[in-house]
């Protein structure tokens, strides 16, 4: 389990050769991990001991293999296990005994060795795919020591589009509330919850949003006396106001073009959707239904969103088209759904639901189907999912362990990891771009 720590964020992470050496496989027998299925088979890896200076090296060796556990595309191997000696194994193939790796079940092996000097950390990784004892990866990365856990990220980056012919997720960042005794602050971290930092102070502050260029966010804040959507600059830490209308605004989603957002508002005791500009200008009704309708998601090509309304008597899942029109409802089952997701894929939507314990656990509804899948059950309350870039995880809040914290899953609701561990809990994730397109 990892837990939040605040100290500098450093995103960039200067590879100095990352070279990507294909050895002559045939076309079927290149190794792969299938994404697409309904069902992932982790690839067993194992990560050696790192050799050069060791506290480095263990370090980023740690961060590798959570990286890895927690995209449920890997089954990370135990060190105790290992029948190499580390002080007699080298770095290269014709150092690397290949029997004893693929005797513990080894179909990949990652081979790291770290440089240190006053400036920077320098790690040169290897990954062998075992049994044809060839190398089918190889990169050697540098950074500032504080930025030590991204050399680890960019590494399992490649790692995982080697395998998928996809980015991977683990150089993005993540946005969620932390609570604390003065109240509620917009945080932003790593994805794997690291380097935290607060982006405001701690009074009541909630639902963050990224918008698409990963340069602020939006959030709904009581800081005027009513809850009304601001922004806060991501590096700068400035706050600027979005929406001041109606009694209240709240539930900023940003479409993928950044240029608008929706939000809910209430005017005449009403709850509706409406569109605004990117700057918070020429809002726009969408809904005028009678009762609430809330939490809008944009689909990945901009067309539709994803709302809850109660207009039929319990909060369901409905779509419509982004101008509003073609309103129709996606679910029917459950009597109390709310807070959709839309995947980056498209195809499912992710959703908080009420089961008949009256907890609630993350399900996915098919957008084509409408087929319901449930993906947590009997560990307490779990709510909020927000996808990652690939949409190959769930990033979610539960209750499981005591206090609310974020948790991860992939899509399918494997490989279940907590994330945050902090004092007071965490709430209201929100994952950010994918790292390339940050500016």
């Amino acid at each position: 389990m990892n837990q939040s720590r605040t100290t500098p964020l450093v995103c960039a992470v200067v590879c100095a050769s990352a070279l990507c050496t294909l050895p002559a496989f045939a076309g079927g027998d290149r190794p792969v991990i299938n994404v697409e299925g309904a069902r992932i088979q982790a690839y067993p890896i194992a990560i050696a001991p790192a050799m050069g200076e060791q506290v480095s090296g263990q370090a980023i060796a740690q961060v590798l293999a959570a990286d890895f556990d927690r995209s449920g595309l890997f089954k990370v191997l135990n060190p105790d296990s290992f029948l190499a000696d580390p002080k007699t194994e080298g770095l290269t193939p014709d150092k690397i005994d290949f029997n004893k790796w693929t005797t513990v079940g080894a179909a990949g092996l990652v081979k790291l060795q770290a440089f240190v000097t006053d400036k920077e950390v320098k790690v040169e990784f290897h990954l062998y795919d075992s049994a044809r004892a060839a190398q089918i990866l190889s990169g050697t990365y540098s950074s500032p020591h504080a930025g030590l856990r991204q050399i680890a990220h960019r590494f399992a980056d490649d790692v995982v589009k080697y395998f998928t012919q996809q980015p991977g997720d683990f150089e993005t960042r993540i946005a969620y509330v932390r609570h604390t005794e003065s109240g509620k602050q917009i945080v932003i971290a790593d994805s794997d919850g690291f380097n935290a930092q607060a982006l405001t102070g701690a009074s009541i502050n909630l639902l963050p949003a990224w918008a698409p260029d990963g340069k602020s966010l939006a959030f709904t804040t009581f800081r005027d006396g009513a809850a009304h959507i601001y922004s806060v600059d991501a590096s700068s830490r400035a706050i600027t106001p979005l929406v001041l209308m109606g009694d209240f605004a709240t539930g900023a989603s940003y479409a993928p073009d950044g240029l608008r957002f929706t939000f809910s508002a209430s005017r005449d005791d009403n709850t509706d959707v409406y569109l605004s500009q990117s700057d918070g200008s020429a809002g726009r009704q969408l809904t005028d239904a009678r009762g609430i309708d809330i939490s809008a998601s944009w689909s990945p090509d901009g067309k539709q969103l994803a709302f809850i309304s109660d207009r039929a008597g319990s909060p369901q899942l409905y779509l419509m088209n982004a101008d509003g029109t073609n309103q129709r409802r996606l679910t029917f089952k459950g009597n109390y759904n709310q807070e959709p997701a839309w995947s980056p894929k498209g195809d499912l939507i992710a959703f908080s639901g009420r089961d008949e314990k009256r907890m609630f656990d993350i399900y996915t509804v098919a957008v084509a189907s409408g087929e319901i899948k449930r993906l947590t059950g009997n560990a307490g309350t779990n709510e909020k999912p927000t996808w990652s870039p690939s949409g190959r995880t769930l990033m979610f809040v539960s209750s499981r362990s005591g206090k609310r914290q974020l948790w991860t899953m992939t899509f399918d609701g494997n490989a279940q990891r907590q994330l945050t561990n902090e004092p007071m809990g965490a709430s209201d994730p929100a994952w950010g771009p994918a790292s390339g397109d940050k500016k």
